[in-house]
């Protein structure tokens, strides 16, 4: 697999970089102003904003598979229009990127009492972009899988986590490393387990 990552230098994108590496592809981080820092001989780095869609086509162009870990509310849907709309023009089909738990689900009440909170006021808009994100993904007709993590932690990955195949949200469910949920994104691009599914993943 030859693999675009965008996000590749924030929290969680880092290690979906590390972890294609360590599985043998061959691996483009699309940066914005953070320097990688990681350096491998299957690793390669282009530089662009990802609200530009001129950046994303030159850099999207030649690849097999596209990952999506970009942060910062407000983002997610213009940069994925951008990159749907760049694997269209390059005929590259298989796309995996990560959301959140309670995308579309915002008052269940399988989230915490005081997250449902949050999600009503503070983190709002974040989770009006990362819908609107999901959408333009769920309407295309490329070969995806968004992955929507239950909280996200700095811990080390376990691989012992449990995972939501249909979107619903896991009982009494737990944050999530980051590298475990970079594990799961490689997966879902490796395999068609996970193809045109929103995936829940926690511990």
């Amino acid at each position: 697999m030859k693999l675009i990552v965008f996000g590749a230098t924030g929290r969680t994108g880092r290690h979906v970089v590390e972890k294609a590496l360590g599985h043998g592809h061959a691996v483009t981080a699309f940066t914005h102003s953070t320097p990688l820092a990681v350096s491998h001989a299957n690793l390669s780095a282009v530089s662009g904003d990802a609200r530009d869609f001129e950046s994303v086509s030159a850099a999207v162009a030649g690849h097999t598979a596209v990952a999506f870990a970009l942060s910062g509310a407000g983002n997610h849907e213009p940069a994925m229009a951008n990159v749907i709309h760049a694997m269209a023009e390059h005929d590259v089909r298989r796309l995996s990127a990560v959301s959140a738990a309670g995308t579309f689900a915002r008052n269940d009440k399988s989230l915490p009492l005081a997250y449902r909170a949050l999600v009503a006021t503070a983190l709002r808009s974040a989770y009006d972009d990362l819908e609107r994100m999901e959408q333009r993904i769920m309407a295309s007709d490329l070969d995806w899988a968004i992955i929507r993590p239950v909280g996200l932690t700095d811990d080390p990955a376990t691989g012992d986590y449990r995972v939501s195949l249909d979107g619903s949200l896991l009982s009494r469910s737990s944050r999530i490393s980051r590298e475990d949920v970079a594990g799961l994104v490689i997966k879902s691009l490796e395999t068609d387990t996970y193809l045109r599914r929103s995936v829940v993943i926690a511990q």
